[in-house]
């Protein structure tokens, strides 16, 4: 066993191990999610989350260590965004259509999500910190880190909700929208990305182009409004 532990210590200072054990864990995760019949629960990039947290655990590889060698697959976010663009293209004469109520369903449905989180966190007494932490929850990370900073939040706890908020969505979205009878995909993708962002985006890829057009269109829209207008907001209300 001695030489087994020595091989996987050494694999974790390989340059790709970040590569190989990220890949690795979101096509076990994948295959699992096929198994079962795609339960809700085991969704393929939240069962690849929690094996790599397992794996730098049981290594006790540091996060930085992780992050240097798994370069590549930052690099690959970049492409990876622009190319949702291509369901959105596809789907270009319909959202058109569609414009001025998907704009009012994002900036309702946004601010209503935000405006319930906060108050459960003002009745369960929170730091003015965790409640300036909570508006960025529906958002994508980086964007949420950043606005988080800016508006006197908490970034790292702001990331946490922001993957919170994105697992339960891309869980729990699907499976209540069949119960409510929602059938459309424009309204499904717009709900996706609108709660969950990039997990509830990736969900949308499984459905089908148009659910992930409206999705990706949703995640972008909430995040760019998000950005710009929340931070005037706060200023307003601490003037």
């Amino acid at each position: 066993m001695n030489w087994l532990g020595a091989f996987l210590n050494s694999l974790a200072f390989a340059p790709l191990f970040g590569v190989l054990i990220t890949l690795g864990a979101f096509l076990f995760g994948q295959k699992l999610y096929r198994t079962s019949g795609q339960h809700p629960v085991l969704q393929p990039v939240i069962i690849g989350i929690v094996l790599v947290i397992l794996f730098l655990l049981l290594l006790d590889v540091p996060y930085s260590q992780y992050y240097q060698s798994s370069y590549l697959l930052h690099a690959m976010l970049g492409p990876a965004t622009v190319a949702l663009a291509i369901p959105l293209f596809q789907n270009a004469r319909r959202i058109r259509t569609l414009l001025l109520p998907i704009l009012c369903t994002v900036t309702v449905g946004g601010t209503f999500t935000v405006s319930v989180a906060m108050a459960i966190l003002w009745l369960l007494d929170a730091s003015s910190q965790s409640l300036l932490s909570m508006p960025t929850k529906s958002i994508t990370t980086p964007i949420a880190v950043i606005v988080s900073e800016k508006i006197g939040g908490i970034p790292a706890l702001s990331a946490l909700c922001v993957l919170l908020t994105g697992a339960l969505g891309a869980m729990l979205g699907i499976p209540i929208m069949n119960r409510l009878g929602i059938k459309d995909d424009g309204i499904r993708g717009l709900t996706l990305g609108l709660s969950a962002h990039a997990l509830g985006t990736a969900r949308a890829l499984e459905e089908n182009d148009e659910c992930a057009a409206f999705s990706a269109l949703a995640m972008s829209l909430t995040g760019v409004l998000t950005a710009l207008v929340l931070p005037f907001v706060v200023g307003w209300i601490a003037f």
